[in-house]
């Protein structure tokens, strides 16, 4: 539950996922998506924060 708005975390929640069987080039662009998501947020005013995991 969202401490702000008592809904769901995911109505505040955007996520990228890729596999690890994918291509190289596709989990890196993944990435990219991610930041430019999380810049967009960012110069919108809101928190932001990124995770990237490999495994």
């Amino acid at each position: 539950t969202d401490p702000k708005t008592g809904g769901p975390l995911m109505h505040r929640t955007v996520l990228i996922a890729n596999t690890f069987n994918m291509p190289v080039a596709a989990r890196e662009a993944s990435i990219y998506v991610g930041v430019t998501i999380a810049e967009y947020f960012r110069d919108q005013g809101f928190s932001v924060a990124l995770m990237a995991d490999s495994t």
